[in-house]
């Protein structure tokens, strides 16, 4: 029995009736310590026990309570953008007017850019023989998933060209205009020229 206390130390709690042989040999002073151990946990759980009822009677009488059952499903998941490991063509009806979630980049040649290109664009002309610069890499990666939208001409698709190029490099979430810049004239876009590559 002392084996099973020892393991199971909740049955000190409880006064066990073994007979004269089995009975432990409690001093007076443990008998008195469990029995203080049992009240204060007893206290204890009634204390729990009304705090939890009084906070239930006070959310239910007070207006606007917290409802303890939900009336409809909690909208705190929302759907994560699909991070594409490929580069993703997009439509240009399906472009929002507000390009500022991304960092557009221009794959035509210099002179084109220099002509016309889309607000804000960066010149980065696509050069299917030279590999791109690690730094430039670097500095595209820093912007994370979701970030590089890239246009070009309609002679070579230089915009898909380099957005699979970025891709496969790693980063994701890479899309490009398809049918280029030619698209975005005909879609009634704005555009500038001049600026820095």
């Amino acid at each position: 029995m002392a084996a099973l206390r020892s393991v199971f130390p909740i049955f000190l709690l409880v006064p066990l009736d073994l007979g004269d042989e089995g009975r432990d040999n409690r001093s007076p002073q443990l008998e008195c310590k469990l029995k203080k151990a049992a009240y204060t946990f007893l206290r204890v759980l009634i204390l729990l026990i009304a705090a939890a009822a009084l906070g239930l009677l006070v959310n239910w009488i007070r207006s606007g309570g917290i409802p303890l059952v939900a009336g409809e499903p909690y909208e705190i998941y929302k759907d994560c953008p699909e991070i594409s490991k490929e580069a993703s063509a997009v439509k240009m009806e399906h472009l929002d007017a507000d390009l500022s979630a991304f960092s557009v980049i221009d794959s035509r040649p210099v002179n084109d850019f220099l002509t016309a290109h889309v607000p804000g664009a960066r010149s980065l002309p696509y050069d299917p023989i030279r590999p791109m610069d690690k730094e430039l890499m670097a500095e595209l990666r820093a912007l994370g998933p979701n970030r590089l939208l890239v246009y070009g001409d309609n002679e070579i698709d230089s915009g898909r060209l380099m957005a699979g190029e970025l891709s496969s490099a790693g980063l994701l979430g890479v899309r490009y205009i398809e049918g280029g810049f030619t698209a975005w004239i005909e879609a009634g876009r704005p555009t500038e020229s001049g600026g820095q590559r």
